[in-house]
């Protein structure tokens, strides 16, 4: 056996030297079929699957933008999936990496890859005995791996007209071959731990497998898929058992591939079932391998005398210098920044899907955050609802709610263990649903529902707060004293992490109650009401932002001499915000979705105006600015007649560095959601007394918005704001008992809230226009001679806006 072994061996060293001319044929062929690509016979792949190779990796949603980036230049979404298959028992902490990183071969212990050769100096080069893992005790094993590691670490001089002169360059010739040697060594010897688990780990061995299955078996075909390293042997094994017909594998890429070795095709032959010679996958439509020269994971860089072609498809072979080579010629993304691995890919998809700007059905942002989930976890979902079908057919919006619900409900029903509709927080919207789902529900959702119920689907973004001089600075005091402007007729939604219904400042239980009611969001279902003795702890504030907004818009304590800046307004407050002052979109849409029909089923306005204290970042690669699922329900609330009032957001200063004295930066362009929202009024801080003076609050965020519009559109005080303390003793009479400062753009919304209030309670004919409203608002602001992208129109004055109407 080993003399029959050996004789293998020589014939395919050979057959290596003597490749660059067996190979004209089939490059030839490829180049007749990139011809026809190039003439405009588009590609039909809509997924791209990744898997990668040996030793450790980043963190999956990581190691998959650094090839979708090394591939295409940025962020695929949807358009690509990984393989992940890493052994975080070997490898307990991922690499840290950015999108930016390369793929690189890591040494044990050596994420820096400019260490690699100087590591690699401290290992003897002395036989293959000391790369074999020390954790292989089966003997069979360790005479399998010591064979690779013969053929990987066997010197293969290179011949420059085999590769073409442009593809062999001065670049190589630093790297002296003692230390090319040692590289070898230490890449080899990463290899064998990871091949030693696919080859006689039947447990690893399954997992590699079910990592690439999962990835075909939730749809959303024609796919690409590319396997790096042994990622390449996971693939073929996968692909081999696949029917020709089960999926549509329109390319399948191998680089830096150990398919070549002798002693890998030996087990591959078990493994798969192939007792002769190793064949092309029934499945696959195209099949380009692409390796470097100086990689020794490839010794054999030849594949098609290896595998024999099935249905007309043969393997085509290219050598070509990784684009890291020969610093590390193994990089994964060394691989795929090479023409010979772009051009095959890009012909094969569908480019008008592989685009920076691209139609999807799942954003970006959710692609990448689901892209770490375990097979069971689930990730909040907000799914848009598509309501046309392809064709220009309209369906009745209850008829695709009632689709996608039912759906959902068979998934989480077939689940393992079974989910409940609570348990996964199914909400039914008007125009979205949301729920947790699992990454398979979402890729299979988007397959089956996606040109039927299903429009797209986002991340359900987490929201969160934004943290009795100041009645006087916007000249509120005077406007009730001389224009009895007050609010009175005058309700105002408040959407926050609840409210303190027993607060004395509210009056709560008398006539002069400035609670209207008090609605609960957060579980799913109805909207919840409260009341003080059927549901006392419905929408309560645990947290305390709520009540503080709350009090700044209204109610008063006369005994204490203070006052909300429109005393006499009526509250309806949301409780979209949980105790720890954080929310999704959902529960906001909820929110929205139940004023639009309060105000659609009276005929007239019932809620004139909404406070929004809270908000988060956007993907501006997945929405349009101020277009979010959030920033679309406040515009059907501004088109209702509703006034929209929202906080800046406190992003305006970030600190650089971990040092004793760190770096501050006022930063334009932080300008965050729903506060990008051109239908809106989007409101900065200042300080509460000394306006002029101080100008802009360091922390509130500045323009222009992500598109180029000039936000906040004006700026009120936000700076140490005395308003309602949440869960205080309503016995309690002290200022410091029943009231707490809070500063942020959370507090200077309210102000303009109030300011609307009374200014509508007086300007009546102006209820309804919110247009017009912030027109005369902003008209009649006090300019602070700051940056128009920092204070918008400036300070809102409701007595110089009185007198101007």
């Amino acid at each position: 056996m080993a003399t029959q072994r050996s004789a293998k061996t020589r014939n395919k060293t050979r057959a290596r030297t003597a490749s660059s001319k067996s190979a004209a044929t089939p490059r030839r062929a490829a180049a007749k079929r990139d011809a026809a690509g190039a003439a405009g016979a588009g590609g039909r792949a809509r997924t791209i699957i990744y898997v990668h190779g040996i030793g450790n990796k980043p963190l999956p949603e990581t190691l998959k933008c650094q090839w979708d980036e090394a591939l295409f230049g940025f962020n695929l979404g949807e358009r690509s999936r990984l393989a992940y298959w890493v052994n975080r028992l070997r490898y307990p902490e991922p690499v840290a990496a950015t999108c930016k990183s390369a793929d690189a071969t890591q040494p044990d212990g050596v994420t820096d890859p400019a260490a690699f050769g100087i590591n690699a100096l401290g290992e003897p080069v002395a036989g293959v005995e000391p790369l074999i893992p020390q954790e292989v005790s089966d003997a069979r094993a360790r005479r399998s791996l010591a064979r690779i590691a013969e053929e990987t670490t066997r010197r293969v001089d290179v011949d420059p007209r085999a590769l073409g002169a442009a593809s062999y360059g001065p670049r190589i010739l630093p790297l002296p071959r003692p230390l090319r040697e040692l590289i070898t060594r230490r890449i080899t010897k990463l290899f064998l731990k990871d091949v030693n688990d696919f080859l006689f780990v039947e447990e690893r061995r399954e997992a590699m497998r079910r990592s690439l299955r999962e990835r075909l078996a939730t749809g959303g075909g024609p796919f690409v898929v590319i396997g790096h390293s042994q990622g390449s042997m996971v693939a073929y094994d996968v692909l081999s058992a696949l029917a020709p017909d089960e999926f549509d594998i329109e390319l399948f890429v191998t680089i830096g591939s150990p398919l070549g070795l002798t002693e890998v095709q030996d087990r591959l032959r078990t493994i798969t079932g192939q007792p002769k010679r190793l064949a092309v996958p029934r499945a696959v439509k195209r099949w380009v391998n692409v390796s470097d020269p100086f990689d020794p994971v490839c010794a054999d860089k030849r594949l098609a005398e290896e595998y024999r072609a099935s249905g007309g498809v043969a393997v085509e072979d290219c050598v070509r210098l990784n684009a890291d080579s020969p610093r590390d010629p193994h990089s994964g993304t060394g691989y795929l920044r090479l023409d010979a691995v772009r051009e095959p890919v890009l012909r094969a998809v569908d480019q008008a899907l592989f685009q920076r700007i691209a139609p999807f059905t799942i954003a970006r942002d959710l692609a990448n955050a689901m892209e770490s989930l375990g097979d069971q976890d689930r990730y909040p979902v907000l799914i848009e609802l598509r309501n046309q079908w392809h064709g220009g057919r309209m369906r009745a919006p209850g008829e695709v709610r009632a689709e996608l619900v039912a759906w959902i409900e068979r998934a989480i029903a077939a689940a393992d263990p079974p989910e409940t509709p609570e348990d996964i927080d199914l909400e039914v919207l008007t125009d979205y649903v949301s729920a947790k789902l699992t990454r398979a529900e979402v890729e299979r959702l988007s397959a089956e529902l996606g040109h039927a119920a299903v429009y797209r689907m986002f991340r359900n973004a987490a929201k969160r707060a934004l943290l009795t001089e100041s009645i006087d600075v916007v000249q509120a005091s005077m406007a009730h004293r001389g224009y009895r402007a007050r609010g009175e007729g005058i309700t105002w939604a408040v959407l926050d992490s609840g409210i303190d219904p027993h607060h004395p400042h509210f009056h709560g239980g008398t006539e002069d109650s400035s609670i209207q009611q008090v609605f609960d969001c957060l579980k799913p279902g109805p909207v919840r009401e409260w009341h003080p003795r059927k549901n006392p702890d419905v929408g309560l504030d645990r947290h305390g932002h709520g009540t503080h907004v709350a009090g700044i818009i209204a109610g008063s304590m006369d005994e204490l001499s203070i006052s909300g800046i429109a005393p006499a307004a009526r509250l309806i407050s949301y409780k979209v915000l949980d105790d720890d002052g954080r929310g999704s979109d959902a529960k906001i849409i909820k929110a929205l979705d139940h004023i639009h029909e309060l105000n659609r089923a009276s005929g007239t306005l019932v809620v004139h105006g909404v406070n929004l204290s809270l908000g988060g970042p956007f993907d501006p690669q997945v929405f349009g600015c101020g277009d979010t699922p959030v920033c679309k329900q406040l515009r059907k609330l501004w088109r209702q007649g509703v006034v929209v009032v929202l906080a800046a957001g406190n992003e305006g200063y970030l600190e650089l560095g971990e040092a004793e004295m760190p770096v501050g930066l006022n930063m334009d362009l932080s300008i965050g959601d729903p506060a990008n929202l051109e239908e809106s009024i989007a409101v900065g801080s200042i300080h509460k007394s000394k306006p002029h003076l101080y100008g802009v609050s360091y922390f509130s965020s500045r323009g222009p918005t992500a598109d180029g519009r000039g936000k906040p559109d004006l700026v009120a005080p936000g700076e140490r704001i005395l308003s309602c303390r949440a869960g205080a003793d309503p016995h309690d009479r002290t200022l410091e008992g029943l009231y707490i400062a809070m500063s942020g753009t959370s507090m200077a919304a309210p102000h303009v809230s109030g300011i609307i209030a009374c200014w509508l309670s007086a300007r009546r004919e102006f209820i309804g226009y919110p247009d017009r409203v912030k027109t005369h608002l902003l008209a009649h602001c006090t300019d602070l001679k700051r940056d128009r992208m920092h204070q918008g129109a400036g300070m809102p004055n409701l007595v110089k806006m009185l007198l101007g109407s």
